[in-house]
């Protein structure tokens, strides 16, 4: 499945992935149309970072992707949802080139208190890489 931006950077357009070691961990695909916002991803189920924030070990994400929900792109910033069982977790896609891209988890300030209550530091974005 791929997402039509309407008016978006055509340079979103392709497939983008997050790999640690040869794990394939983030899987996004993007295209331009005018269709309206579509789109889809799939992450690794467990994702691990160390005490910087950087990931040090993670699953592979499934070749089956989700659905993007409630995409909005501003121009710099495409953020999104994807619903994963009965859960729902947002995301924010900044290009940082034509070939590289940051993805950032969007954690809700609760969690973040109960993740650094419990030792847990937040991810750094992942860097992904425009593979076609």
């Amino acid at each position: 499945m791929a997402i039509a931006l309407g008016q978006s950077d055509s340079r979103l357009t392709g497939t983008w992935t997050a790999d640690y070691h040869g794990t394939t961990y983030v899987r996004v695909a993007l295209a331009d149309g005018t269709a309206g916002p579509q789109g889809s991803m799939s992450i690794g189920q467990s994702i691990h970072v160390d005490k910087e924030g950087n990931v040090d070990s993670a699953t592979p994400a499934s070749t089956t992707l989700s659905r993007m929900l409630d995409i909005r792109w501003n121009g710099s910033v495409l953020s999104f949802s994807i619903k994963a069982d009965d859960d729902v977790d947002r995301f924010e896609l900044r290009l940082i080139n034509t070939n590289t891209a940051e993805l950032t988890p969007i954690v809700p300030e609760e969690q973040q208190r109960e993740l650094a209550a419990d030792g847990i530091p937040l991810p750094k974005p992942f860097r992904l890489t425009k593979t076609r």
